[in-house]
């Protein structure tokens, strides 16, 4: 049966803790957290929420899915740079059963935005943090040929994120068919998904992904509520709906 994994991205110091663990244990879904120097260094109310939801989650003895997406300069800290002190704590965060907190980290770099990763210490990052962890790269026109050296390299620990709009939440009209033949290199979609229309991009993507092989949706702008900030009642309408499709 083909498996459809749901991400809820832009949880942040504005969503309550509790909460959010609640809906994450009554339906399958992985929260993407976005952070870069501006939002998340020490001292900051993202850096101190964060090591407030690592300690709920020890004090429970919980596990939820949980994934980084790294921005601007900590995007080419990770890939071009230095790793910065903040980030390096955060990926050595390890949950009660020992395993990284954050399961997957997605590297939002665009060729010709940010600065051009450097390939060879971009594996050896991932290979330095990537211990039972999975990296997403942003799979778009720009990114797509260095994406591929990598792979040619021997990188095999990623997973790949579509979105045509490049992060602006434009729902896109077609949907392209998995890049990779590897199986282990998850397929996903994002760009203007939400509660009202994930139903039917999941039709249209079903129609380009071979059968029995699973990917993933990732909804953010959409999922915000009145306040600008992630709606918990609007994440649960998308996971319900993603899932019954």
């Amino acid at each position: 049966m083909r498996k459809i994994s749901v991400t809820c991205s832009g949880a942040n110091e504005h969503t309550d803790i509790s909460e959010m663990v609640e809906l994450s244990l009554k339906y399958p879904l992985e929260y993407g957290i976005q952070v870069s120097g501006k939002k998340c260094s020490f001292g900051t109310p993202r850096w101190f929420w964060i090591n407030e939801l690592h300690n709920y989650l020890l004090c429970e003895e919980l596990v939820i899915d949980l994934a980084l997406h790294l921005n601007q300069d900590w995007v080419e800290g990770f890939t071009s740079g230095e790793v910065p002190p903040e980030l390096d704590k955060l990926l050595k965060m390890t949950d009660v059963d020992d395993q990284p907190l954050f399961k997957r980290v997605q590297l939002n770099f665009k060729i010709g935005r940010e600065k051009t990763p450097d390939a060879d210490l971009l594996i050896r990052r991932i290979r330095e943090y990537g211990e039972n962890r999975r990296f997403i790269f942003s799979y778009n026109p720009e990114n797509e040929a260095f994406i591929h050296k990598v792979y040619k390299e021997g990188l095999r620990d990623f997973d790949v994120l579509y979105d045509s709009s490049h992060g602006e939440g434009i729902a896109s009209a077609e949907y392209l068919p998995p890049a990779f033949y590897d199986e282990d290199i998850l397929q996903g979609y994002a760009g203007g998904l939400s509660p009202d229309n994930i139903k039917e991009a999941i039709n249209k993507i079903m129609k380009v992904v071979p059968y029995r092989r699973g990917f993933f949706v990732d909804a953010e702008g959409k999922l915000k509520g009145e306040d600008g900030h992630l709606s918990l009642r609007k994440c649960e309408r998308f996971v319900k709906r993603a899932l019954s499709s």
